[in-house]
């Protein structure tokens, strides 16, 4: 498997392994959006509680420049590590999510 097919694999196991944890609440879903034509991967919450509007994102990949952005995560759960297990260097994993200043600090990938 080459190394961009492998990535977005990765990334898609990553998002429907949390996509089975989530909300009691049977009014708020799970979203998955893979779209491998433009390599954006997201798990999102969407549903109503109550009055209240639920349309949150969970978890956004992106593959840049033969690199995976994580670009927002909203858990606590370190999920740069999770790729790292699956066989990802911690160079080719960009978080996208902290200011280009911090990101030579954080372990992981530098654009």
């Amino acid at each position: 498997m080459d190394k961009l097919a492998h990535y977005r694999q990765a990334i898609q196991t990553l998002l429907e392994r949390h996509s089975q944890h989530g909300s009691t609440d049977q009014d708020i879903e799970n979203a998955l959006f893979f779209d491998p034509a433009h390599d954006r991967y997201q798990l999102m919450r969407v549903g109503w509680r109550g009055l209240h509007r639920i349309y949150h994102t969970v978890l956004h990949f992106d593959i840049k420049d033969g690199k995976i952005w994580l670009q927002q995560n909203t858990t606590d759960i370190d999920v740069g590590q999770e790729l790292v297990e699956m066989g990802i260097s911690k160079e080719d994993i960009v978080l996208g999510l902290h200011p280009a200043y911090k990101r030579p600090y954080t372990g992981y990938g530098v654009a």
